[in-house]
């Protein structure tokens, strides 16, 4: 199982709860210490109520974010390449992600603060 989107998500919500430990994600988000631990070793992906939780937390697009994860779940090709064109037609996928990393990277590429 790939997790790049699991940890991916993960980065987002610990950039925008200032690095947080595992334990206020796990209080955050609803689930154990242990399974965040899981899912920040790659060991396993997040479901579906964390993940809409997540993007309700850091004010992203839920259905892409679960999109994405779904993806990552995929076993086959084809399951892989429908939630792709699934996340061309919202169309606000690559928005999102490319918007909450500049909001996250900019003050350390650029030195100025996005608030």
């Amino acid at each position: 199982m790939n997790n790049s989107a699991t940890k991916k998500y993960m980065d987002i919500l610990r950039a925008r709860y200032d690095g947080c430990s595992d334990y206020r994600i796990a209080q955050l988000l609803g689930v154990t210490k242990a399974c965040v631990s899981r899912w920040s070793n790659g060991k396993g992906g997040m479901g579906d109520e964390p993940a809409a939780k997540l993007a309700d937390l850091c004010d992203l697009d839920a259905v892409a974010v679960l999109t994405e994860l779904y993806m990552e779940r995929s076993k086959s090709r084809a399951t892989r390449h429908y939630f792709e064109e699934v996340l061309k037609r919202t169309g606000t996928a690559q928005l999102v992600v490319l918007s909450a990393l500049f909001y996250f990277l900019a003050p350390m590429v650029t030195g100025y603060s996005t608030i």
